[in-house]
């Protein structure tokens, strides 16, 4: 019975996912470079003595991309133990263009798997980025 209800509450943790959050060298240029390639809207902006955050949505406010710079002096460091963070797009060519247009710079891809086609990229400030264009329209 304890099993049962361990389990609706990892259910129920699982359902309320509020935001993922990349460290990064420079909130306000990151906040534009995710503005610029994914079309992502700065809901909020938290600036304190030791850091700053942008609060990045996607459009319809279905997921949130915290942007946080340490401002107190310490280092920024990638780690590796982390997969990229994935978003849909609608049109891989088109976003791309942006990607290179805004700094970034294309990994992988594009590249088709399934019904789906795949592309890879890196941002400015050294994040993966993985974009998924889905196949058919029913798959949305």
């Amino acid at each position: 019975m304890a099993e049962a209800g361990a389990a609706t509450q990892v259910e129920a943790a699982a359902e309320r996912l509020a935001f993922f959050k990349l460290i990064v060298p420079d909130a306000d240029e990151a906040a534009r470079f995710y503005a610029e390639v994914l079309g992502m809207d700065c809901a909020d902006r938290i600036d304190t003595p030791r850091f700053r955050e942008r609060m990045m949505v996607t459009p319809g406010g279905a997921f949130t991309l915290v942007l946080m710079e340490w401002t107190d002096g310490r280092a920024n460091n990638q780690g590796t133990a982390h997969g990229p963070v994935g978003f849909y797009a609608d049109d891989l060519d088109a976003a791309a263009a942006r990607i290179e247009a805004a700094g970034g710079r294309i990994a992988n891809g594009p590249f088709s798997m399934g019904a789906a086609r795949i592309l890879f990229m890196t941002t400015p400030h050294g994040h993966e980025i993985e974009l998924i264009e889905r196949g058919g329209a029913g798959d949305r």
